[in-house]
């Protein structure tokens, strides 16, 4: 597969660099939520009791985001956006399930039902075929059609100028007339 369709990749950058901001870039409109929100008065920080053990799981949730953060830029750098579009959404069945199976509110039938009309659709995609692929008959299609559109429009061009047609192409008419 061709590594060199991403960015990152192609310049040889790390995809550590857009994983670091992405999440750096983030803090900001999350503490704003958090004010906005009332995250942040002075009840309920004190009312925080932060374990080891609950430290230990704040960190680890931490690591784990900035996983999901680098394997999302690494996918990207592998398939196309269409297809990461698609392994996306195919990726939500197993959310959804969890969601059904462990709590009683959940989506209702009518929007699993959108759901499964998405995945079935994630799983008739297929990749484009790349112009590589095209045959040497196709390819001939191709130029001779684009051939006989450049010749309309040049045909097109001359009938126009011939008819006397003075709007096409000239500089608009003044208003007031030279004295």
């Amino acid at each position: 597969r061709d590594r060199t369709r991403s960015p990152e990749i192609a310049r040889d950058r790390s995809l550590w660099t857009p994983v670091l901001y992405t999440n750096s870039l983030s803090i900001l409109p999350t503490l704003l939520v958090g004010v906005a929100s009332g995250e942040f008065t002075r009840a309920r920080l004190e009312a925080i009791e932060l374990s080891p053990v609950g430290g230990s799981w704040l960190l680890l949730s931490c690591l784990v985001g900035i996983g999901i953060s680098w394997s999302g830029f690494w996918c990207q750098s592998l398939i196309t956006a269409t297809a990461y579009t698609v392994v996306g959404v195919t990726n939500k069945m197993l959310t959804v399930t969890v969601n059904v199976l462990i709590w009683d509110k959940h989506a209702s039938p009518y929007g699993i039902a959108s759901l499964l009309l998405c995945l079935i659709g994630g799983s008739l995609y297929q990749q484009a075929p790349l112009r590589d692929a095209l045959s040497e008959e196709e390819r001939v299609g191709l130029r001779e059609s684009s051939l006989e559109s450049s010749r309309n429009r040049a045909a097109s061009k001359l009938l126009r100028q011939s008819s006397g047609d003075s709007s096409y192409g000239a500089a608009p008419a003044s208003d007031e007339e030279d004295v």
